[in-house]
């Protein structure tokens, strides 16, 4: 059990869960097994589910909600990751992924050590109302690319794009007018026919 003297806003629960606690604080570990077990002085960090970050020692800012989750996080901060048996490397920092139930990852932003592609930019959605054509707005962005992706607006497109990117126009009022590809990675972007 960790010095509760030492301890400033920390909520332990569980079998070792904090165990090596020294000055760490704000931290909540709720976790059978060896959740949270190495913990020292890392601050802020949430662990909820059996066997999740027991090697985190200084790591501080990670929130991990499921089972058996980065087990060879130790000094990395900031990462979310839901779900279970997914690892991050030992400084892992800033990743957001969520594992299914059978421990397969569905998203995965930063990397962890799982072997699945990631997606390596922020899908960026945007409630934003829609711009005209000469200033659309992307919708989703691609890629470490500049300006790849989905964009929307009203009117021809008529700004600067990677090219192969798309632009949904809200305002076609035909199968000609309804849909554009970039084909040159600068301004020129070309109609795409649609059906009815």
């Amino acid at each position: 059990m960790a010095n509760m003297n030492t301890l400033e806003s920390s909520v332990l629960i569980g079998l070792n869960a904090g165990a090596a606690l020294t000055t760490g604080t704000n931290n909540t570990v709720v976790s059978a097994q060896t959740g949270g077990q190495a913990l020292t002085t890392g601050s802020d960090n949430t662990i909820v589910g059996e066997n999740s970050g027991p090697a985190i020692t200084t790591g501080s800012n990670n929130t991990l909600i499921g089972s058996t989750l980065a087990a060879s996080l130790t000094t990395g901060g900031s990462n979310t990751v839901v779900g279970k048996g997914l690892d991050l490397s030992a400084a892992a920092a800033n990743v957001v992924a969520i594992a299914d139930g059978a421990g397969q990852v569905r998203f995965d932003y930063g990397k962890t050590t799982a072997s699945v592609a990631t997606i390596t930019a922020p899908v960026a959605v945007n409630p934003v109302a829609i711009a005209a054509g000469s200033a659309a707005t992307p919708a989703v962005t691609f890629s470490s690319t500049a300006n790849f992706g989905i964009f929307f607006g009203s009117g021809a497109p008529s700004f600067a794009a990677a090219q192969g990117s798309l632009y949904v126009r809200s305002d076609g009022s035909s199968t000609s007018t309804r849909l554009y590809v970039n084909t040159t990675g600068s301004t020129t972007w070309t109609n795409v026919t649609t059906a009815a």
